[in-house]
């Protein structure tokens, strides 16, 4: 069942899945994950403890307290209906989304107990990933072959046709591959938070993921690829960060045995000049070879407009640069909710709330020239906006309480995997390797996506979580 739910992690917006309504964010693996969860509950009452407990809980437990006070409280604020939307009825959905989140968390906590359970794990999670791989093979040929060749056939959009059948988006129109995700950016979030902290942490601390090493560094290359196909600039922006960050603060791991590999051939005497000559030729095309990639990349996505536009804008004003480079909405939705935020600073509006005050509280730019943000003010538009972020609709929600209370918690995952790193133990500074990673990316991504019911936000830390060495019943 564990497996399923790994296997099942790429479908971020499944079509049929029941009580999701009309929300964007409908995970297919919630279908297994609850199968899941109902089992370990039953081993919970079995066993009489709770399989899935850890201290490192209490801040999210603290965290809903809060959030049930702000609901509350946001109740008496009285706040008007937006269109068919009802302050209870958005309460609801956020409390039901939230939830839906922890149901991954202890799901993930309750299925790992050791090394060998972390490797179960990752061998189904990287299955899981060639969902991605194959749609997106699928998507590129449709994109720049059977589209053209088929223009005017039913078969030119077959993938689309198919996609949107089963899912609540199609292929993207400007040419970027969404894999089996709503999205490219969700796509590229995916790789980020999900795929790239465990094979990253192979490769920096040389804990052997797979039987055969070079598979690792293959998965790297695909997954770097894959992100680099879908141009989302938030996504890679996100890796960027991540891989700077732990490559920083796991330098006394990686750093003597890189630094013993380049340069023992260039040192070393020895007999077989020949095989010296070899080991310093490998060692020089390596270096090429990743020159090369980091230019081929770079050449891609300045031929991309989409991404070009970053340098290639000529405004001078902040805003105005923010328009041109199509982040506007963006920041119009956060600045929005910092406002409401302002207005609210203590226990916010209640969970699920900003959507009824977003109107109100969006800057005065944001009313002109964006035509995604007109789109909400149209007499013709009925969906429910949202901040895009998650940390400003914790604040415009929450308050200043409910934000501190849901960021201990990632301070305290933090601890742990620093813990981890100063481990002389191979699978530790694995863990606290690929944790760094997973902890940036995660609240990095928290900058661009709000929804509490992502499994990629939760499942990394009940890995972590699952693997830690004290466990209380």
């Amino acid at each position: 069942m564990w497996a399923t739910v790994l296997v099942t992690l790429p479908v971020t917006s499944f079509r049929f899945l029941p009580f999701f309504g009309d929300a964007q964010v409908k995970p297919l693996s919630f279908i297994p994950a609850s199968l899941l969860f109902l089992l370990v509950v039953l081993r919970s009452f079995r066993e009489r403890k709770l399989v899935f407990w850890t201290p490192s809980l209490l801040p999210l437990v603290v965290f809903t307290l809060i959030a049930l006070i702000s609901t509350a409280w946001g109740a008496l604020l009285s706040p008007p209906d937006l269109y068919q939307h009802t302050y209870w009825e958005r309460a609801l959905r956020a409390w039901v989304t939230f939830f839906v989140g922890i149901l991954f968390l202890l799901t993930s906590i309750g299925q790992i107990h050791g090394e060998d359970d972390l490797k179960f794990t990752l061998k189904w999670l990287y299955i899981g990933l060639m969902g991605h791989v194959l749609v997106s093979l699928a998507q590129l040929v449709e994109i720049h072959i059977t589209s053209v060749l088929l223009e005017d056939s039913p078969f030119g959009n077959i993938v689309d046709s198919i996609q949107k059948t089963v899912m609540m988006a199609g292929i993207s129109p400007n040419k970027r591959i969404s894999g089996l995700s709503l999205e490219p950016s969700w796509l590229a979030a995916q790789i980020a938070v999900l795929y790239l902290p465990w094979v990253v942490g192979a490769l920096l601390t040389g804990y052997a993921i797979f039987k055969r090493r070079f598979i690792t560094f293959l998965l790297l290359v695909g997954l770097l690829a894959l992100a680099l196909l879908t141009y989302s600039r938030s996504g890679l922006a996100i890796i960027v960060f991540a891989v700077t960050l732990t490559a920083l603060m796991t330098t006394r791991v990686w750093m003597p045995r890189i630094r013993e590999w380049f340069f023992s051939p260039f040192r070393k005497i020895t007999d077989i000049r020949q095989k010296s000559t070899l080991q310093v030729a490998l060692r020089l095309a390596a270096l090429l070879l990743i020159l090369a990639g980091l230019a081929s990349a770079g050449i891609a996505l300045s031929g991309n407009d989409y991404f070009a536009i970053l340098w290639k804008s000529e405004s001078t004003d902040l805003i105005d640069y923010f328009v041109d480079i199509y982040a506007g909405p963006r920041l119009a939705y956060a600045l929005g909710g910092w406002n409401i935020s302002t207005q609210h600073p203590w226990f916010g509006v209640g969970l699920g709330g900003a959507g009824l005050y977003l109107h109100a509280a969006m800057p005065a730019w944001a009313h002109f020239n964006i035509s995604e943000v007109a789109k909400i003010f149209s007499s013709d538009y009925f969906g429910y906006p949202n901040t895009k972020n998650l940390f400003i609709r914790l604040l415009a929600e929450t308050g200043v309480a409910g934000f501190w209370a849901f960021l201990s918690f990632y301070l305290l995952m933090l601890g742990r995997v620093l813990k981890s790193l100063k481990s002389h133990h191979k699978g530790a500074l694995f863990v606290g390797a690929a944790g760094i990673f997973s902890i940036a990316t995660i609240l990095a991504s928290g900058f661009s996506l709000d929804a509490f019911a992502m499994p990629m936000i939760w499942i990394p830390f009940g890995i972590m979580l699952g693997l830690e060495e004290e466990r209380l019943s």
